[in-house]
């Protein structure tokens, strides 16, 4: 799976992008059965200064569906691990779909 890291002017520091990273790894582990290559993950960072807060938008393309997450904290590690947390729940969902869908069809 590849992924991208798009952090605009907010600064990353390293333990956060090794945790980034290590979140990853759980996404790729839950789609290991499935070829590398049909999944996209892109990660934005971004800080709203209205409510001094950060986000952490998440997109993953996989298969031909797209699961997003967005969500916001007072502290950008917050923020990162709360939007990785509902994508693996979005992506069990979808499992699930996926795998009823394909059991109907046989």
């Amino acid at each position: 799976m590849r992924y991208e890291l798009h952090n605009g002017a907010v600064h990353v520091p390293d333990s956060l992008e090794k945790a980034i990273g290590t979140k990853v790894e759980k996404i790729e582990k839950r789609l290991k059965r499935y070829h590398p290559d049909v999944a996209n993950l892109e990660i934005r960072l971004d800080r709203v200064d209205k409510v001094n807060e950060f986000e952490c938008h998440l997109v993953l393309n996989a298969f031909k569906d797209t699961l997003r997450t967005s969500k916001s904290a007072p502290e950008l590690r917050v923020a990162v691990d709360k939007s990785f947390e509902a994508m693996l729940s979005e992506l069990e969902h979808y499992r699930v779909k996926l795998n009823k869908s394909l059991q109907a069809h046989t």
